[in-house]
Formats: C-alpha cells, sequence, structure tokens
C-alpha cells in the first residue's frame, strides 16, 4: 500500500487522484474473494486458505518488480486484480482464527491485541519498505524505476515469509483437537434397585 501509489505517481507521472484511481482494481480483487475466503475458512479451516492467499500475492507482486516507465497499465490493473484477491483472502482467515477457542470475555481483548498487532505491524512494514526503496534509488543514481523494482522484489519476499508463517495457522476444523467429551452422569438407583441387590 506504499509502493503502488508511489509507484504510479513518481513513476508513472501520475497525479495522486489519478494513482489512487488506478489501486481501484485491487479494491475490487479483494471485493471478489471475500465470500469465498469466509466459506472455504468455515470448510476447512484457515491455514490453507492464508497460504494460498500470500502466494498469491507474492506471485502476482513479481509483474511491478518488472515494470518501469511505460508498462501496459491494463495489464498492471489485471495483476492489481489477483493482488487484490490474495490480499482479500488472506485477511478472513488471519482475523478469524485469532478468535478461535476464546470465552466471549476473552474476544474483546483478542480484538485489542490483534487491532494493536495490525497497527504496530504496519508501521514497521511501511517504515522498513520506506527505507529499501529510498536506499535502493540513492544506490543507483535517483533512478526511480530500478529503485521501485528493487522494492517491489522485497514486497514479494516478505510476501513469501507471510507463506511460511501462515502454515502455523490452526488447520481444517476436523483436524483440531476436540475438546475431551464430559463423563456420562451416574446411573439413577432407584429404592426397587437397591433393594434387589
Amino acid at each position: 500500500m506504499l509502493l503502488l501509489p508511489l509507484y504510479y505517481q513518481e513513476v508513472r507521472g501520475f497525479s495522486p487522484l489519478t494513482a489512487g484511481l488506478m489501486l481501484a482494481p485491487q479494491g475490487v480483487g479483494a471485493l471478489l474473494s471475500r465470500n469465498l475466503a469466509g466459506r472455504l475458512t468455515d470448510k476447512i479451516g484457515g491455514r490453507p486458505i492464508a497460504v494460498a492467499g500470500f502466494v498469491i500475492v507474492a506471485a502476482s507482486t513479481i509483474p511491478f518488480a518488472f515494470a518501469g516507465t511505460s508498462t501496459n497499465s491494463w495489464l498492471l490493473a489485471f495483476w492489481l486484480v489477483v493482488r487484490g484477491f490474495g490480499l482479500g483472502a488472506v485477511t478472513i482467515p488471519v482475523m478469524a482464527v485469532a478468535f478461535l477457542g476464546l470465552d466471549k470475555q476473552e474476544i474483546a481483548q483478542s480484538s485489542v491485541l490483534t487491532r494493536t498487532a495490525q497497527q504496530i505491524g504496519g508501521s514497521f512494514g511501511t517504515a522498513v519498505l520506506a527505507v529499501i526503496l529510498s536506499s535502493a534509488i540513492a544506490a543507483h543514481h535517483g533512478n526511480l524505476a530500478t529503485g521501485f523494482d528493487i522494492a517491489f522484489w522485497w514486497a514479494t519476499g516478505f510476501s513469501a515469509v507471510a507463506v511460511l508463517l501462515s502454515r502455523w495457522l490452526p488447520g481444517s476444523p476436523r483436524s483440531r483437537p476436540q475438546a475431551p467429551a464430559d463423563p456420562p452422569p451416574p446411573a439413577r438407583v432407584t429404592s426397587g434397585q437397591s433393594a434387589s441387590r
């Protein structure tokens, strides 16, 4: 979310408004995957959906690592739809598994922790990519296109790391350990049964 609008503004020379409009296909892709990701998360668990989503995000970021000043905008829009589809697919299972197995009174605490982690992680990720981008541009004597290519490769690498990390998410509902069943209540003994003994 940092690199894409900057790429359209700094490398392609679009205005901030036009750069924002150029990112609309990513939002469309995210909307397309939301319902499907929710249903599949309920059916097969969060892990496979998150893994697939991050694979899609990583693969669809690669074309931007090859993009330059004259890359076809429609081609990039297509990859933004695909990338948005992956991002939308990732959001649902990652949020859903944060609340698995919690009591009602623990849900509020989990929500606060989840939002805090998102804010800190987002800020940290933005700072890291900003440093990578500025360093790459400086190392290539102000060549913006090359600097952005390098930064997009780093973004692809971070998405690949997320694929590995998401393998630690809970698996399918059937593979989760079941809580031990309560023992059956003791049989009630009637007065007639006790007398016969």
